[in-house]
């Protein structure tokens, strides 16, 4: 059995809310890692949200960036999806990170796609990784995997911070294994196994995801044959059943 990471994109959000504590959990109690949204608040606090407004999956309006904490928190991030989870709240990345600390089992539980990288963000994340025992099973993606400055400086807040590169296309590969900051490739496109072996020989681990392959089960489970180390999965149960788990 293919010992790839499943990676529940925006937690197990088939069944729950999608960036809700209550579908992180889920997807963590099941053997899984989770991948997250953070982005800052107008007073300086971080949170997980995927888009940049809270129109789509709250009961409020407006960006989250002119927003302050004690008013995302008043929103209903749950009634959108269904009357049962009438109440979830917006989760701060503190909250999040308690909840990986305390069921995530995986070697790689917690992957980070910053939106935003507001004054001060790298240091509270990386001490909030820190104080939890958390930066060797966290991966960094977003804005740090499209910059080169950016997971330098990431690397300044700790070098134990797990930063990802991108490979779009197989020929992106060596630029890719050559960066300084990353330990990861963050590869966008279906994966064989000459290259797995190339990015694993080159001393990187590797996130599979992108287009193509996200939403296909068979391309997944390939990327999983591969060697993968990790696998983002818009079907994380689809997936876990077709690898026997």
């Amino acid at each position: 059995m293919p010992s790839s990471i499943i990676i529940a994109h925006r937690g197990l959000d088939e069944a729950f809310p999608e960036n809700s504590l209550i579908a992180f959990r889920a997807a963590l109690e099941r053997g899984m890692a989770i991948e997250i949204d953070v982005r800052g608040t107008s007073d300086e606090e971080l949170v997980v949200m995927h888009d940049d407004t809270v129109d789509r999956t709250t009961d409020g309006s407006g960006a989250v960036a002119n927003m302050t904490l004690p008013e995302l928190k008043q929103l209903d991030a749950g009634s959108w999806w269904g009357s049962e989870f009438a109440g979830e709240r917006i989760p701060t990345l503190s909250e999040t990170l308690d909840v990986v600390r305390d069921y995530g089992t995986v070697e790689t539980a917690l992957i980070l796609e910053m939106k935003t990288l507001d004054h001060g963000s790298i240091g509270k994340i990386c001490r909030g990784l820190e104080q939890r025992g958390l930066l060797g099973k966290t991966v960094g993606i977003g804005l740090i995997h499209l910059s080169v400055d950016v997971r330098r400086r990431f690397y300044g807040g700790s070098a134990d911070f797990q930063c990802a590169t991108v490979a779009n296309v197989a020929v992106e590969i060596p630029t890719a294994i050559a960066d300084p900051y990353s330990s990861w490739i963050y590869a966008r496109f279906p994966l064989g196994a000459d290259v797995v072996k190339a990015m694993h020989d080159g001393g990187k681990k590797v996130i599979a995801s992108g287009p193509g392959v996200m939403d296909d089960v068979d391309v997944m489970v390939a990327c999983a044959e591969a060697g993968a180390d990790t696998i983002m999965a818009y079907h994380p149960e689809a997936l876990e059943q077709r690898l026997g788990r």
